[in-house]
């Protein structure tokens, strides 16, 4: 542990559970310090979460990280000299496919593609995650939804693993090149193939000349998993499930506490 300052070159963080309190969209002033601070270290800094430019407000903004991995892994994008570093998509043919097919299943569909996220026609709206970016949602309609920049489906569903698996059958019979990338109680997420936070770090680390052995991450859900199973030094939040918690280093107090900025004082990181 002595050695970690000289070790970590690179940390992640989840947003939503992890440094932001679901439902805020200002951060704690120590969170801002934590990424100044990091900064100053030459630690460099990413948000690797499911948001995208249609949810990601004005974070980077508050922030200032190095780079951005959203969408659960789908892109990378470099802050500071504001281009993509790597970029996945789905294929708009066959998610209609799967659309048709199973509509019926399920509550709610919504596509995000570039900085617009297009709804069916029951999404509830009404949430504390779409609320403050309501701008950017649109009704869905195929014929106006990009071609080449799909690159995150959600599914609402009270039903995730029923609906998962019915989903992953159509998937493995048509050889579509998406697949489920993570769920939860509510519902679940469609990526790309091969796509998770941890997939993109690992192209972002080699980008940088460096592996997992310099990354800690911070994590909170089930979509944080990989990314915290494979960096030197991943951290749970306290309210991560045993699943997540199994899988990580350390456990971190929650953000509602700016758990991991107090993680990284103790770490002696800043």
């Amino acid at each position: 542990m002595n050695n970690l300052k000289k070790q970590i070159k690179m940390i992640a963080f989840d947003i939503d559970g992890t440094i932001l309190p679901n439902g805020k969209t200002v951060f704690d002033h120590r969170v801002v310090q934590m990424f100044d601070e990091l900064r100053e270290q030459e630690i460099l800094t990413v948000l690797a979460t499911a948001r995208e430019f249609s949810t990601i407000n004005t974070f980077l903004t508050q922030l200032k990280p190095d780079f951005f991995i959203g969408a659960n892994g789908a892109f990378i994008f470099d802050v500071d000299n504001q281009k993509y570093v790597n970029k996945k998509v789905i294929s708009k043919t066959e998610l209609i496919a799967l659309y048709e097919e199973t509509k019926h299943l399920y509550d709610a569909f919504l596509i995000t593609a570039a900085d617009k996220c297009y709804y069916s026609q029951d999404a509830n709206l009404d949430t504390w995650f779409i609320r403050p970016n309501i701008q950017n949602y649109q009704p869905l309609d195929f014929n106006i939804v990009p071609n080449d920049e799909i690159i995150l489906v959600t599914i609402s569903t009270n039903k995730p693993h029923e609906v998962s698996e019915i989903i992953n059958q159509k998937i493995k019979e048509n050889n579509w090149n998406f697949e489920i990338n993570s769920s939860w109680s509510h519902g679940l997420f469609l990526s790309p193939k091969n796509v998770n936070k941890s997939s993109a770090l690992e192209y972002l680390l080699k980008t940088q000349n460096l592996t997992f052995n310099n990354l800690i991450s911070f994590g909170d859900s089930s979509n944080d998993y990989e990314m915290l199973r494979d960096s030197f030094f991943g951290i749970a939040m306290q309210r991560a499930n045993p699943r997540i918690k199994s899988v990580s280093k350390d456990i971190a107090i929650d953000c509602e506490y700016a758990g991991a900025y107090l993680k990284l004082k103790e770490l002696k990181l800043i």
